[in-house]
């Protein structure tokens, strides 16, 4: 039995993640603190989210509506070293959803220094610096970032400098060698997961005092990652990824907090594939994306977001598209106390199931099954729907 959920739209501004503004401190003394903070949440999907799917004894498989529920806790520390200078980490953690985690997973482990008005340096697990010139499009909570490639990639072996002042804003990052990093947009590889061998990235940014309704901030940022000469970034017995370069610029005009929000984002992921054996030619694939989004905060805690988002994607002569519509509800009934709805809608991913028609799940791993379905890969063609509840502390 298939069963569509598609849930009554309610609330707003709900942070996409926790932050530390809402943070508990715990202890505050003699120039040393400690705070704590996290979240609960339940969300209710729709059916052809892949959340639960059977598969039946005639091999007809049943894509299900049904409900996860996670956790995430956090701490972050800091104290006085010597003078202006002050010692800082964080450590937060991905708990049990009942579903993909069993156990407490690392999201962010880091620690570093901060030199007053000199910068910040800090080394852990976290993001290149080409994440902060891609987030300004990133304000939903299930279904955004159609077209952006390295929002998930956070690395374990990251050092980054970051300096801000005068509305200016820069970050630098060197990622040393590590194992199985993610990698958006290496779709030929088992999770999108690669073996790195060394990265830099660099990013800039400035924002403006308010005009009219907010402050109007430009953000551009370059990434350069090697990767190792492993197997795990083998494709297949031919071909490996060697490298890849990415560019990106984004702009954003007004709050999230109250008023109108107005962002877009243009990037690009180009890979080197290289043959593994002598007579073996290299090609390159990429990974573009552009999105434009909007969106309204009332003063009452409710907000409503919408936009425009596609990828588009090349491997060596073949392309296809992926083009989503999001939608998104939000009221935040308290500091800590928000609920959401939101749907994600197909507008016009390719598709085709001809042989020599396009097909964004196939050309980025899918394999057509005997059924006409396609397994693997990566799906934009249906719409989706979820709706949650979330405490935050």
């Amino acid at each position: 039995m298939k069963k569509s959920f598609l849930a009554l739209a309610v609330a707003a501004l709900a942070a996409t993640s926790i932050s530390t503004a809402s943070a508990a401190t715990v202890y505050d003394k003699d120039g040393t603190s400690l705070a704590v903070y996290g979240r609960v949440q339940a969300v209710v999907y729709s059916d052809k989210t892949d959340n639960a799917t059977f598969t039946a004894n005639n091999g007809t498989k049943e894509q299900n509506a049904t409900a996860v529920g996670s956790g995430r806790l956090g701490f972050d520390m800091r104290s006085q070293v010597y003078g202006d200078i002050a010692a800082f980490a964080k450590a937060e953690w991905d708990m049990s959803d009942g579903n993909g985690h069993q156990q407490f997973d690392a999201r962010y482990m880091w620690i570093g220094l901060d030199f007053a008005q000199a910068g910040q340096f800090k080394l852990g697990t976290f993001e290149p610096a080409i994440k902060y010139a891609i987030e300004q499009t990133d304000i939903f909570d299930d279904w955004g970032c159609t077209g952006l490639a390295g929002n998930d990639d956070k690395r374990e072996a990251m050092a980054m400098y970051s300096w801000s002042g005068y509305g200016v804003d820069v970050r630098a990052s060197v990622e040393l060698p590590g194992t199985k990093a993610q990698v958006d947009g290496a779709y030929k590889l088992q999770d999108e997961d690669a073996d790195v061998d060394y990265g830099v990235a660099l990013a800039v940014g400035y924002t403006s005092p308010d005009v009219v309704f907010g402050p109007i901030a430009v953000r551009a940022g370059y990434e350069k990652v090697e990767f190792a000469d492993s197997t795990t970034n083998n494709i297949g017995s031919t071909h490996i990824y060697d490298s890849y370069d990415q560019y990106a610029i984004g702009v954003s005009w007004g709050s999230l907090n109250l008023g109108p929000y107005v962002g877009a984002v243009y990037q690009e992921r180009e890979f080197d594939v290289n043959g593994i054996n002598a007579g073996t030619d290299g090609y390159k694939t990429s990974v573009t994306g552009y999105e434009f989004v909007v969106g309204y905060s009332f003063a009452n805690g409710i907000s409503a977001r919408t936009g425009y988002l596609v990828q588009e994607y090349k491997d060596d002569a073949d392309k296809a598209e992926a083009k989503t519509v999001p939608v998104y509800v939000n009221w935040q009934l308290n500091p800590q106390v928000n609920v959401w709805a939101e749907a994600r809608f197909d507008a016009g991913t390719d598709d085709s199931k001809e042989a020599d028609g396009k097909n964004f799940q196939g050309l980025t791993g899918g394999v057509l099954q005997a059924d006409g379905s396609i397994k693997g890969g990566v799906k934009y063609d249906e719409n989706v729907f979820s709706a949650g509840i979330r405490y935050q502390f």
